[in-house]
């Protein structure tokens, strides 16, 4: 075997040569795994085509279980795609053994974004398989997801493909809390946050599922600290978009976007194929849906789905944002179907730092007790623009109860909010923030305008060293300005 007998570099070699339409992030993969099987980079590890041999051969063991090509080899019908990731998981080693004697793989961490209906649960069951045919002997491994309802997608996909394949199911032994190899006596959990079964585990390997419908990263923490003393590590995270502004996923995918970038030459431990559309694509046209969801473009069964999808979402607004959050990986989570502003364009305006120096400011003060934030905000006009920053405050007891999906502790040690001890606003906290923006942001207070609701008090001590004005949040007061604003946007 040489890599002209690899579907995965063959794959790529179309998607680098235009024949394949895919997005930047896609091409940039493909670049970097052709690159490096061409010896066109100087890597500390080689391609071990035996070790590939091994991998097509126990596909060509295993079965699919569903759908069009069921109790039919999966080597026969594999994607492009799936060769290729599979081919750099496992194929991929360091030159020289580690201390231990060990040759290692040089693939550590996978970031996989698909769209609903292209094979993510197969494609997380085929891996684990994979995973535990070339497990070291007692090796524990797991697949996760927010809830046990996630985990257990994968684990009965497994076990479907364990059933349809009798050349493996023979070295299978399938319990109700594991999945045990035979013949390393390797084993895998499906564990979930749900069931606060992920502590105290000596993983080699997990498979975190649907990532994007965590708010944080708690699991992946959990899991991640059961790796601390396991000599091979492997962490693969896969997940389709959510309506989720803030999710653990996105944040790993920038991190695997400022890879393929060149950011940081000296990782070469990541592998990652980012199904999503390119910035300015219109996702009205059927060609850029390639570039979202492979698989089910690549068949006539599958376009014809999509097509159904979209002209179902021409008609019902919600159901065309499901299209394009869940089939194409668009990030719209602040989109509203009849909202007051368009949070894409909203975040057009964004910069990284506002100057207020010898700036003449109007600060707005939203006062909160429990369960509502309590925000200050900081503005300008100048040359027809606004340049404003807002700050918010709640109480430590209303985190566990807050509706909202949002990592407040991570916000604060970014300097977005604060945390009060108790159940309460202390509007003390909030006083001494207000008094402090003029040395702060080295700016000058024109006015402080508020609600005169839960303020009376606090408004009543800054007026003695600022002009503060009162303004009841009705519609006569309000709806004019915020209509000029909107438009303004």
């Amino acid at each position: 075997m040489d890599k002209n007998d690899l579907k995965g570099y063959i794959w790529a070699k179309e998607v680098v040569e235009g024949k394949i339409i895919a997005n930047k992030w896609v091409k940039l993969e493909c670049k970097r795994y052709i690159d490096r099987l061409d010896n066109k980079v100087n890597l500390p590890c080689f391609f071990d085509f035996r070790e590939a041999e091994t991998i097509y051969k126990l596909l060509g063991l295993m079965n699919y279980a569903t759908g069009f090509y069921a109790n039919k080899p999966i080597i026969d019908y594999a994607t492009g795609f799936q060769m290729m990731a599979w081919e750099n998981i496992f194929c991929w080693f360091y030159k020289e053994a580690d201390e231990h004697g060990l040759m290692k793989r040089m693939i550590e961490e996978v970031y996989l974004e698909i769209g609903r209906k292209a094979g993510k649960s197969f494609f997380c069951a085929v891996t684990e398989l994979l995973i535990m045919l070339r497990s070291d002997k007692f090796s524990q491994h797991a697949t996760a997801g927010k809830t046990r309802d996630i985990s257990a997608l994968v684990r009965n996909a497994i076990v479907e493909i364990i059933k349809a394949s009798p050349a493996i199911s023979k070295y299978f032994k399938v319990t109700r809390d594991k999945i045990e190899c035979k013949l390393n006596e390797c084993t895998t959990k499906h564990l979930s946050g749900e069931a606060n079964n992920i502590n105290g585990l000596l993983l080699s390997s997990f498979i975190v599922d649907e990532v994007a419908n965590q708010e944080d990263g708690t699991i992946i923490g959990a899991l991640k600290l059961s790796q601390m003393s396991t000599k091979d590590r492997l962490s693969i995270y896969i997940s389709t978009q959510y309506d989720l502004e803030f999710n653990a996923f996105n944040d790993l995918l920038e991190y695997h976007k400022s890879i393929l970038l060149g950011v940081d030459d000296e990782t070469i431990n990541t592998f990652g194929l980012l199904f999503e559309l390119d910035e300015g694509d219109d996702f009205n046209d059927e060609l850029n849906w390639w570039k979202a969801n492979p698989l089910q473009m690549s068949l006539e069964n599958g376009r014809n789905f999509l097509r159904q999808e979209y002209k179902k979402g021409l008609k019902i607004p919600s159901a065309m944002k499901e299209f394009r959050i869940k089939i194409l990986n668009e990030r719209l989570s602040g989109v509203l179907e009849n909202g007051y502003v368009d949070f894409e364009q909203w975040k057009k305006g964004s910069l990284k730092n506002i100057n207020f120096e010898g700036k003449e400011v109007v600060v707005g003060v939203d006062l909160s007790l429990t369960t509502d934030l309590t925000a200050i905000s900081i503005m300008y006009e100048e040359q027809e623009k606004y340049y404003l920053k807002s700050h918010g405050f709640l109480p430590e007891d209303s985190l566990p109860e807050r509706r909202e999906k949002i990592d407040y502790r991570s916000f604060q040690e970014k300097g977005y909010c604060t945390i009060t001890s108790g159940a309460i606003v202390i509007y003390t906290i909030v006083e001494e923030y207000i008094r402090n923006i003029e040395s702060n942001y080295k700016c000058k207070i024109k006015c402080i305008v508020s609600d005169p609701f839960n303020a009376m008090q606090m408004m009543e001590s800054l007026s003695k060293d600022y002009e503060v004005i009162l303004l009841k949040q009705t519609y006569s007061n309000l709806s004019p300005a915020i209509k000029q604003f909107r438009d303004d946007i």
